[in-house]
């Protein structure tokens, strides 16, 4: 028993200086953007915990967390709920979205870790909005932290929002994070859904577009169509210019049996890549692209046909035939990787997850940044 009692005084000893070093990495002063903040982790509640408590407390509570500890060290739902008492309580609305339970989904998936998600309609700590309706300037969410999640061509307005999620390629300190419209889209498994194609036969049919939104879109596309046309029929299987009898249903089964198709934006805006180039790569088609000039940084330039101005066009139709008409250069385009850097999406999201944490775990009135 004198044995047991000494052993238990010597793990005693060791968790409190164990307490002591993490106290110290818990005041360690942390620099962003030149301002000094507190950086807390899950673990630091408990020791923050610890600091109201006496000596004797502190004995107590380590030699009974002993005690239960092989008890309790399988004990999944434990763990659970004792790490729930630690994490702090996000108070959160959503409006302007195309889909709320997604959204809410994708946020957790970010932030679910360190905080737990509490859904509050009437008095929110935080607001998420997008593109889809104007709610979000609602009098009653004056007093909520509001974080923009932009999805379509808009442009962050950083006097309506405390910080944004977009695609526009601009820096502004802890308040912006750039985040492609790609990256929400089949993006990481592109280069699994391209090898399964190179073993197939070589279409025969040329060239196809689904478009739809045509009192919105850009001229530029559909002047290019009317060029490509000159050469070869594109068949169109959208609202606009239909030509083949009927809309189609599934984009991606339509384009399975071309070897190119029209990839081009509704509009060309700043760091704006919709998930028509990705409709594109899962069809095995290669894709023609107008919009963002920047695409390389996701995707390799080699895999697709970039048109850049109207000065551009007659250089890329001619590129466009002599693929249509090389079976070997045809093949050899196929063969290239689509996305260079496989791990590129998940380091996005890693450094994501840091710009969504450095926002909650801040002091409501500490994050709020409009007006600031």
């Amino acid at each position: 028993m004198k044995i047991i009692k000494k052993f238990k005084k010597l793990i005693l000893f060791i968790n409190y200086n164990i307490l002591l070093v993490n106290l110290y990495l818990l005041l360690k002063i942390n620099k962003f953007n030149n301002k000094i903040y507190f950086r807390f982790k899950i673990s630091d509640y408990f020791n923050i915990n610890l600091l109201n408590m006496t000596y004797n407390q502190i004995s107590n509570y380590l030699n009974n967390k002993y005690n239960n500890n092989f008890a309790m060290k399988n004990n999944k739902q434990y763990k659970n709920e004792t790490m729930k008492q630690f994490k702090k309580i996000l108070k959160i609305y959503s409006v302007d979205l195309f889909d709320r339970n997604y959204h809410l989904s994708w946020l957790k998936d970010k932030i679910e870790d360190n905080f737990i998600i509490q859904i509050e309609p009437n008095n929110p700590d935080y607001l998420i909005y997008n593109a889809f309706g104007e709610n979000h300037l609602d009098p009653k969410y004056n007093n909520s932290i509001k974080i923009a999640i932009l999805t379509e061509n808009k442009i962050p307005d950083l006097n309506k929002a405390d910080y944004c999620i977009g695609h526009a390629h601009i820096n502004y300190l802890d308040r912006y994070f750039k985040y492609s419209v790609l990256l929400w889209t089949n993006y990481k498994d592109i280069n699994k859904m391209r090898k399964q194609l190179l073993n197939n036969k070589i279409r025969t049919k040329f060239c196809a577009a689904v478009i739809s939104n045509y009192y919105s879109g850009d001229q530029f596309r559909l002047d290019f169509i009317n060029e490509l046309n000159k050469y070869k029929k594109i068949d169109m299987g959208g609202r606009y210019e239909n030509n083949i009898g009927q809309i189609i249903k599934n984009k991606t089964e339509f384009l399975s049996s071309y070897k190119f198709s029209i990839a081009m934006e509704n509009s060309n805006g700043d760091g704006y890549i919709s998930e028509k180039i990705i409709d594109s790569f899962i069809s095995g088609t290669i894709p023609i692209y107008y919009g963002d000039y920047m695409l390389d940084e996701y995707i390799n330039p080699k895999t697709y046909i970039l048109i850049k101005s109207e000065k551009d066009i007659k250089n890329k139709i001619n590129y466009i035939k002599a693929i249509d008409n090389d079976d070997n250069l045809y093949r050899e385009i196929l063969k290239e990787k689509v996305i260079i850097d496989e791990n590129f999406s998940d380091k996005i999201d890693y450094e994501l997850k840091l710009f969504l944490n450095h926002i909650f775990e801040q002091d409501k009135l500490k994050s709020t940044r409009i007006n600031n």
